[in-house]
């Protein structure tokens, strides 16, 4: 019956149904406030001025949401300010804290650069780091004059922030490509070797460790008190933070549409769901509470990037996730309804950003990174830099991250 209701009426009804079953559980970054996907609830002065929690973290907050809510001059029209080459791939966006931009690159070279003149402050080269043999890294996590860095080959390190020293390093022995989430002094990450590690932040040691069934290249999610993240061959697994008990876990190819693919893409957390797309190009919602999932929509082809959750205002609670179908989707995070999609022109490999009302995607096939209107569902951006998460923002710029460079952009 609901396919021949208006879609917002459809949506209104399911706002009401979760609102009342789920009230209070929100989304965005820390652990407590907030009922948006924004991040924690501040203050009027600092929502004017955008200033919630910067990019701090691949996801901006703890819940993977991809998403600041930011003032209307951050939209396009931008003027590129700058660029810096850092001459090797730069997969993940840096860090932003402070004004300084902690870059960690495919080569293991991690540095820290100062926005404002684009000086680097340190500069960690794989070559005189003493933190094991050269190898690529996930994305760096910035807390509290902090900076973690996963790198491939196996070595979690801790950086003093102000130099680049090393604090500690520790050997998980195993293959990394899941992105680190820091809560309070415990690291999340998970491993090749099947392993979800919560690691203590001020030594380096293991807490505790979970044993999942397959390979986990996903990045975990965090929200009020729960670790959520999604194996290589399609389970999704909700755990307890504090002692890493499982609370459930969703196997997705034993329930419709079944199917075989796993989760490269991280989780994202809001409106009291789960939402991850799988890499034969199906995107689900899980109840977060439960595992039972809500819903699922299949793309054309293979999905590698992560979803970003907005409630821009005019819109609908959305799940913004690129295709290698060539198009970036839009769907309704309450009913997994598509409100629309755009044909970028090619494959899209990352994962879409949305700042203010506009959401940012990139294809290396186009050679560039676009900026979209969630409103008006027209390009407003374009800049001959492609990227796998192509934009992000401090609240005051913006910062187009390319295959191999970082640009500046400020509002016209």
């Amino acid at each position: 019956m609901a396919k021949h209701l208006p879609r917002a009426l459809v949506a209104a009804l399911l706002a009401l149904a979760v609102g009342a079953a789920l009230a209070g559980w929100g989304c965005g970054g820390g652990s407590g406030g907030g009922t948006s996907a924004e991040g924690p609830v501040a203050s009027g002065a600092q929502q004017a001025l955008g200033t919630l929690t910067p990019w701090r973290l691949f996801g901006r907050t703890r819940s993977r949401i991809h998403y600041l809510r930011a003032p209307e001059r951050l939209n396009p029209p931008l003027k590129h300010l700058w660029s810096f080459n850092d001459r090797v791939l730069i997969e993940f966006p840096p860090a932003v804290a402070g004004g300084v931009a902690y870059v960690a690159d495919k080569y293991g070279n991690v540095r820290a650069l100062r926005l404002s003149d684009r000086r680097v402050l340190w500069d960690i080269q794989r070559s005189h780091r003493e933190v094991g043999p050269p190898s690529d890294v996930t994305a760096p996590v910035y807390l509290r004059g902090r900076l973690f860095v996963a790198f491939r080959g196996g070595e979690l390190v801790a950086f003093d922030a102000r130099d680049g020293k090393i604090i500690w390093k520790r050997n998980l022995d195993t293959h990394l490509e899941s992105s680190p989430v820091v809560v309070g002094e415990t690291l999340y990450l998970g491993s090749d070797k099947t392993n979800l590690f919560a690691i203590n932040t001020a030594n380096g040691r293991i807490r505790w460790q979970y044993n999942a069934a397959s390979p986990i290249k996903s990045s975990p999610s965090y929200r009020l008190g729960r670790i959520y993240f999604g194996d290589y061959t399609g389970t999704m697994f909700c755990l307890d933070a504090d002692s890493g008990k499982l609370i459930w876990q969703t196997d997705t190819t034993k329930v419709p549409p079944f199917g075989s693919g796993g989760f490269y893409s991280s989780s994202a957390l809001a409106y009291g769901r789960v939402y991850a797309g799988r890499d034969d190009g199906t995107v689900y919602g899980f109840d977060a509470r439960t595992g039972k999932k809500a819903w699922s929509y299949e793309t054309g082809d293979d999905i590698y990037g992560s979803p970003a959750l907005a409630r821009v205002p005019g819109t609908p609670p959305t799940v913004y996730i690129g295709s290698y179908d060539h198009r970036l989707y839009a769907l309704n995070a309450l009913s997994g309804d598509k409100e629309w999609s755009f044909d970028v022109g090619g494959q899209v490999p990352g994962t879409a950003t949305v700042i203010g009302h506009t959401v940012y995607t990139s294809s290396f096939q186009t050679e560039e990174s676009i900026g979209i209107d969630v409103l008006t569902h027209r390009k407003t951006f374009h800049y001959p830099s492609p990227g796998y998460t192509p934009m992000i923002s401090d609240g005051r710029k913006l910062f187009l991250i390319g295959y191999f460079s970082l640009h500046g952009f400020e509002p016209k």
